[in-house]
């Protein structure tokens, strides 16, 4: 081949190297900025979802961030979940953005009514209702007391409250926990600062109204009043229904954690006649703005209990009385029977006055 040929050839060959190694520098530089681009796209795409995942594991109580984490530990015992470990992260309330402020979230109780069963716990809760700061359950959510609803977890526990924003409050109302031995340690481990309420009445006035809604579920099973609290001339104090009673004795459990300056008790029997005392003072326990007054309310007779007034429409969904389930007539109970109840709860009850310095007065 003339030597003319493969200079050519030659010069060709490095023509097309340095084309390529053109070519191969214009990719570097198109394919560097459009891979910075992809990867800024993913990591914005990353970023707002873990925001947006961490933003849905907080709530805000007593005006702190809590960034929960929820652990389940083993013991000898079985699965338990420990609630006491996932407070794991507070972030003053500086760090909340304005957003988060005024948004609608749920949130922990601030406030849980403890009990008792047949006290008055409905009633107290919807009258509270009545105030624009207080958010409420619709239903007992059992949590505490339940060790399948426990160990669902304190999201699934969140979960179940309404909707309330900063500066509202939650409450929950569950009458069992009162007289449930494990529930004090639990409460106390999901929050020290939650404050606790108890509405009471005479115990043994308790007890009939505990039996009447017992009959009336089981008409044909259920014997007298007076036959299913007694044994011969003996109360039959291990049941139940006299147990509940026992206001200071199941007090003194919940005081293993609590200062008693952390609940607050309700009288049924004030309640019934000036809701408006005694709800006042439930304000007050909770540093509610006073809202609550005597025109939101009238006594119907026929009930002998007090209704929502017509100032009350539209504050509470259940507007007029309550379901015809509350406030069931009692039946007549012997005297004697009456006495041998009186005569067993009072002691309990002496112990109860001074122990939360209030006399009840209950006979």
């Amino acid at each position: 081949m003339p030597s003319y040929f493969s200079g050519f050839d030659c010069a060709l060959r490095k023509a097309k190297g340095s084309m390529a190694a053109w070519l191969d520098g214009r990719k570097v530089l198109v394919g560097l900025p459009l891979m910075g681009l992809f990867s800024f796209y993913i990591y914005s795409l990353t970023l707002r979802e873990t925001k947006t995942q961490y933003q849905s594991n907080q709530f805000s109580f007593d005006d702190v961030r809590f960034d929960l984490d929820y652990a389940r530990y083993k013991s000898n015992s079985g699965a338990k979940f420990d609630v006491s470990r996932q407070m794991l992260r507070f972030e003053s309330r500086q760090n909340v953005t304005e957003t988060s402020k005024i948004s609608h979230a749920k949130r922990l109780p601030k406030a849980i009514i403890i009990g008792v069963r047949k006290g008055g716990t409905r009633a107290l809760l919807e009258f509270l209702r009545l105030h624009p700061k207080v958010k409420t359950c619709t239903r007992e959510i059992h949590f505490f007391d339940n060790n399948d609803n426990y160990l669902r977890g304190l999201e699934w526990y969140r979960q179940q409250m309404p909707d309330s924003l900063p500066g509202d409050i939650t409450i929950e109302k569950t009458p069992s926990y009162f007289v449930t031995d494990k529930v004090p340690k639990r409460i106390y481990e999901m929050s020290q600062n939650v404050k606790l309420i108890v509405i009471v009445r005479d115990p043994t006035e308790r007890a009939i109204s505990d039996y009447v809604q017992v009959q009336l579920k089981k008409p044909d099973r259920m014997p007298s009043f007076e036959t299913f609290v007694t044994k011969g001339e003996e109360l039959r104090s291990s049941i139940s229904a006299i147990q509940i009673g026992l206001y200071i004795e199941h007090l003194r459990k919940w005081l293993n954690y609590f200062p008693i300056s952390q609940l607050h008790f309700v009288s049924m029997e004030n309640m019934t006649i000036t809701p408006s005392v005694e709800l006042q003072a439930v304000e007050k326990f909770l540093n509610l703005e006073p809202f609550i007054n005597e025109k939101l309310f009238y006594f119907n007779e026929t009930k002998g209990f007090p209704c929502f007034s017509a100032n009350a429409q539209g504050r509470n969904r259940n507007s007029g009385c309550l379901s015809a389930e509350k406030g069931r007539p009692h039946p007549v109970i012997r005297s004697n029977i009456l006495k041998l109840l009186r005569d067993y709860y009072r002691p309990y009850n002496q112990e109860l006055y001074k122990e939360v310095h209030r006399d009840f007065g209950w006979p």
